[in-house]
């Protein structure tokens, strides 16, 4: 998909959500490991996301191994290798 999260032709990007009720609960953080997870088993080798900056979320990414890769004034593209 050719969106801000968009870092080359190889590397999938995607996004997640979860309805507010359902956050900090740490469902989050698990489907995104069980995503990586099936990525590399797919033979990717890195994943990228675009998420804002004032977004909580980013704190999850960043525990789960992503680092940030570019950013604009409100977003941040973050990869996992």
């Amino acid at each position: 998909m050719d969106d801000y999260g968009h870092v080359d032709d190889e590397t999938p990007s995607f996004a997640i959500s979860l309805l507010k009720e359902y956050r900090n609960y740490g469902i989050g953080t698990e489907l995104m490991k069980r995503m990586l997870f099936e990525l590399k088993k797919q033979g990717y080798k890195q994943a990228s996301l675009s998420v804002q900056k004032i977004n909580n979320a980013v704190h999850m990414y960043t525990k789960v191994g992503f680092n940030i890769v570019n950013e604009n004034d409100e977003e941040y593209i973050v990869c996992k290798l």
